[in-house]
């Protein structure tokens, strides 16, 4: 897990979604750390009553995201995920 100062770039409208804790929002929200043109940004996945969170574009936010990777069919996947976003 890292935890990183931003700012929100743009967030997604939640939908439910079925998980195997049943069923519960999930959104994305582009997060680009704060510095110069060249700083990276983050996808994030976003689930549970975070999700109902709406964030503005803009918005300056410290955020714990978690780093998953998945081998499928012998492609090789990232998962992102947002575990907690506060704004600052």
């Amino acid at each position: 897990m890292k935890t990183i100062i931003c700012r929100v770039m743009s967030q997604t409208e939640a939908t439910s979604v079925t998980t195997k804790n049943g069923v519960q929002p999930k959104c994305y929200v582009r997060l680009k750390e704060i510095g110069d043109d060249f700083t990276d940004e983050y996808n994030c996945a976003v689930l549970g009553n975070l999700a109902s969170v709406k964030f503005q574009a803009g918005t300056k936010v410290a955020a714990a995201i978690k780093f998953r990777i998945n081998e499928w069919e012998g492609n090789t996947y990232q998962d992102i995920t947002a575990e907690d976003i506060v704004q600052i």
